[in-house]
């Protein structure tokens, strides 16, 4: 009898192991681990499932054609002409007396929809002056004033789809193109097939010491630098968000998880690449190139303007002193086939 029963045990054991690895498979949204913050978490502008689907989420607003599931925050059903929005509450304000004060942010996301071969419009993360407005960039307001970080799925340049992650930092009074992804306005950016995974995709957001540096993970095999920008003012008091939008094209466009926390020191390899890659753009020139972010202004431009000043007026008065001689050596030359 006692065999017998320990014979059944297994059984059932086996069944349970075997229904369960069957579930892991058949599961088309899994979670990859190893993607937590290590720095202190800001739990009133972070966002963990499982969520209240009457939309009542603490701390976050909903607008547009968003909607909670028990799983993920559904910024855009994978329907046309739809936009939607996911806004913290409260401008960041951590407790620090930095005017420019360091975050990191991890968010957890799933771009996926019926469409195999076009499929649009995309979704963005936004830490910016003003929040939860609708408007015609990836659901948010044109003109703002911020950072904007846009994961765009079809390329209208090209008119056909591209997955492309890029950064804008807008003064308030630059335009983003749709008809050119943006245009001379984007500041960084990196392809990434982040559309369409079996798994959840993940973005890390660092803003540190006046500098934005943003990471992928889409293959599960570890974080991937996108791109790093230098010189980037960032204030206190903007808010994060998050905003997608479908047009002709439509995809779902999900929200899994946000994280935001203080971020964790660089190890030794991290601060290497780091330097390798600033000197690889400073020295082919990439901070010369023209853009429309004072970012790129000269940062001693103002200690330099007194000598400025003195070498303008050293010059003025060359050139006039060069006037005054040619005139006069003119008239004196006059003179003497005159007399």
């Amino acid at each position: 009898m006692a065999a017998r029963s320990s014979a059944t045990a297994a059984l059932l054991r086996c069944l349970a192991l075997a229904c369960l690895l069957q579930a892991c498979l058949g599961n088309t949204h899994m979670r990859l681990p190893g993607h937590d913050p290590e720095g202190y978490v800001f739990s009133s502008y972070s966002l963990n499932q499982p969520y209240d689907e009457s939309m009542h989420i603490g701390h976050w607003m909903f607008v547009g054609d968003t909607v909670a599931g028990p799983e993920q925050v559904r910024l855009t059903p994978d329907r046309q002409s739809r936009k939607g929005g996911l806004w913290n509450a409260a401008p960041f304000n951590p407790p620090s007396d930095d005017k420019y004060p360091p975050w990191e942010v991890i968010v957890e996301f799933h771009v996926h929809g019926q469409g195999t071969k076009l499929f649009g419009d995309g979704f963005a993360f936004w830490y910016t002056k003003t929040h939860a407005e609708i408007g015609p960039v990836f659901g948010s307001v044109d003109k703002f004033t911020g950072l904007g970080i846009f994961f765009d799925t079809y390329s209208n340049v090209q008119q056909a789809r591209g997955q492309y992650v890029s950064a804008v930092i807008g003064d308030g009074k630059i335009s983003y193109d749709h008809n050119k992804d943006g245009g001379d306005i984007k500041l960084a950016g990196c392809h990434s097939k982040f559309r369409g995974l079996d798994h959840y995709g993940y973005a890390r957001f660092v803003y540190e010491d006046r500098m934005l540096r943003v990471y992928l993970d889409t293959n599960g095999q570890g974080w991937e630098e996108c791109f790093v920008i230098r010189r980037v003012y960032l204030p206190r008091g903007n808010y994060f968000g998050f905003t997608a939008a479908t047009g002709d094209l439509a995809d779902n466009h999900d929200i899994i998880s946000v994280r935001v926390a203080e971020p964790a020191p660089m190890d030794e390899v991290e601060k290497r690449l780091l330097e390798k890659r600033i000197k690889a753009d400073v020295e082919s020139g990439v901070e010369k190139e023209p853009h429309h972010d004072p970012q790129y202004e000269d940062e001693h431009e103002e200690e330099h303007s007194p000598w400025r000043t003195v070498a303008v007026i050293v010059l003025l008065l060359g050139a006039a002193g060069g006037i005054y001689y040619v005139t006069s050596l003119q008239q004196r030359r006059a003179a003497t086939h005159f007399t």
